[in-house]
């Protein structure tokens, strides 16, 4: 008999303990299994549950008073432990949603004496799904399910509590996020069905995690090209929009929050190719001026040095004729007469050394003018800010990013003279000329949109624009989602998963030629840049410099005409005497 009410009694204790839970309880066991390192309790200083757990530290808050973010303060690992009175508990929620900005996966045991389901339906739209609710009148324990509407569950075991709140299905919620013309982001066009197509990287990965997890697609601004910054803002902060398939400024995160941050990208500056030199130039750009001057500083050299040995000879040479023969040997002409070492070994040495050089020079210049002729020569590069500002291009840019531009000239992040050259226009215009790659202008954007506009001069032989080595600014990128998104845990495992496994990377080349074939953008074929060697214009410099000789030619030999009657008249004079 005694056996019998025994079994009664253990039957019974473990039926009680089973259903009813007391805070402290339920934090050890809490503590125990997710391994956590602080307890958090708000306003529960009337209450007498704090658990001493060797290794947890307790941490007593007061919704009175101004919660600070709990990110990057303390231990992450921490449970937070809510007392809701029914005169203070909205004051509870608020603290809390102040407290656990960022991190609305942590655990929360809310403990009440008073209907939960409100306590519920406030913690979804929160964000707070790990979430349990202590009844302190009985001692029961529940949490919720939130899709595809909420759900509450008594928990009999605590194991229960971790399956029920690890979101895996979206349950087919209508997932809102933005269809603006943001590319190579997020782009559209029509097939050749005529049916609206979205593409993008960033799209297709945020198109992927709807997929992967149940959701359903809803598209805000599906008809805007580009939706204006302050309401967009405004939309984020209200809800409208769960994410945002774009690269956005962090703006103090006061109108959404992010995901995990992939990677930062740069912003650099893209300008104009320097426009070709004239093909009548070519002649002279295979030696710089100061070659030139040391050639033609030898030839006259030579020639006067040649001149005053026959001279001391009694060679009756003239300076010109010996101009003529050190240019025969120079630059390789067929000599007039012949050459002979019996005519003295000055002569041989002269020769042979203007005959080297000559060689040397000759074969020089022509290897440098037929890489020009190959390549093709251009002005000046545009290679850093400095080239900018002196050349005094003009950078136009839309309101926000001018105002990016003063902070950080502010900061003194960058050259102040940015201010100079900077002009402000809609942002509808700065894509439109970017796009059209119209070198009026020179232009920012982030590296992968300079990447997808600058593939339509791919098969171009000479570039229309090219990009500044120098970087202007950089930004982390991220997926921008509202405050109080549920599954914010889950997009980022997710994209974790995609970033490691290169699938994003595959999305970012896809996207290049998708632009293509969608007709975003197009491959430029433009011949008035294209180098034609053999034309009118390559032979004007030939033809000025043959009519240049020809003309001193002329007028060296009617000065020597006239030289020579005048000695023949001034030779009979003196034979009449």
């Amino acid at each position: 008999m005694c056996r019998f009410l025994i079994l009664i009694i253990l039957i019974l204790g473990y039926g009680r303990t089973c259903s009813s839970w007391t805070p402290q309880e339920v934090v050890q066991r809490l503590n125990r299994d997710m391994e956590l390192e602080l307890n958090i309790y708000m306003d529960c200083g009337d209450i007498d549950i704090l658990v001493d757990h060797a290794g947890v530290s307790n941490l007593q808050l007061n919704s009175l008073y101004e919660q600070r973010k709990l990110m990057g303060r303390f231990s992450e690992r921490a449970l937070i432990i809510a007392c809701l009175r029914e005169t203070k508990g909205n004051r509870t929620l608020r603290a809390l949603k102040e407290l656990l900005w960022g991190l609305q996966h942590l655990p929360i045991l809310y403990i009440l004496n008073s209907e939960m389901d409100f306590y519920f339906e406030k913690a979804l739209q929160n964000g707070f799904l790990h979430t349990l609710a202590l009844n302190s009148m009985n001692g029961s324990l529940y949490t919720y399910t939130p899709y595809p509407k909420i759900q509450i569950h008594q928990l009999e075991q605590i194991e229960n509590f971790y399956k029920l709140t690890a979101l895996k299905n979206l349950q087919g919620i209508a997932v809102n996020i933005t269809g603006e013309t943001m590319t190579p982001r997020c782009f559209h066009y029509n097939n050749r069905q005529g049916e609206k197509v979205y593409a993008g990287y960033m799209y297709k990965l945020v198109k992927g995690f709807i997929k992967a997890y149940n959701g359903t697609e809803r598209m805000a601004y599906a008809n805007e090209e580009v939706i204006p910054y302050e309401e967009l803002k405004s939309e984020l902060l209200s809800g409208h929009i769960d994410m945002m398939p774009r690269i956005i400024h962090i703006l103090e995160w006061q109108y959404f929050y992010r995901s995990y941050i992939l990677y930062n990208i740069k912003t650099f500056i893209i300008v104009p190719w320097a426009e070709p030199l004239p093909k009548s130039l070519y002649f002279l750009k295979p030696f710089v001026w100061t070659a030139w001057l040391t050639v033609m500083g030898s030839l006259i050299y030579s020639s006067i040095m040649i001149w005053r040995l026959k001279h001391r000879q009694k060679d009756a040479s003239t300076l010109s004729s010996n101009f003529l023969d050190v240019l025969q040997w120079l630059f390789q002409l067929p000599v007039s007469h012949n050459w002979h070492y019996k005519l003295g070994l000055h002569r041989v040495i002269a020769f042979l050394v203007l005959f080297t050089v000559g060689f040397i020079l000759t074969n020089l210049y022509l290897a440098q003018l037929s890489s020009f002729l190959t390549t093709g020569l251009f002005k000046k590069q545009l290679n850093t800010f400095q080239d900018l500002f002196r050349e005094n291009r003009t950078l136009i840019l839309e309101s926000f990013d001018i105002e990016v531009l003063h902070n950080m000239t502010r900061d003194k992040l960058i050259q102040p003279e940015f201010e100079n050259i900077v002009v402000s226009t809609s942002i509808a215009e700065v894509f439109s000329h970017r796009k059209s790659l119209n070198t009026t202008y020179v232009y920012t954007a982030y590296e992968d949109r300079i990447e997808f506009e600058l593939y339509q001069q791919k098969y171009l032989r000479v570039p229309i624009f090219k990009r500044l080595n120098d970087i202007y600014d950089q930004r982390p990128v991220f997926v921008a989602l509202r405050h109080g998104l549920p599954y914010v845990e889950l997009f980022n495992d997710y994209l974790h998963r995609i970033w490691e496994s290169g699938i994003l990377a595959k999305f970012q080349s896809e996207t290049l030629n998708e632009g293509i074939s969608s007709g975003e953008i197009s491959f430029r074929h433009s011949t008035s840049r294209e180098i034609h060697v053999f034309d009118m214009e390559f032979y004007y410099f030939a033809y000025i410099l043959l009519g240049v000789g020809w003309s001193i030619s002329i007028i060296v030999f009617m000065v020597e005409k006239r030289d020579l009657l005048w000695r023949i008249n001034v030779f009979n004079g003196v034979l009449q005497k």
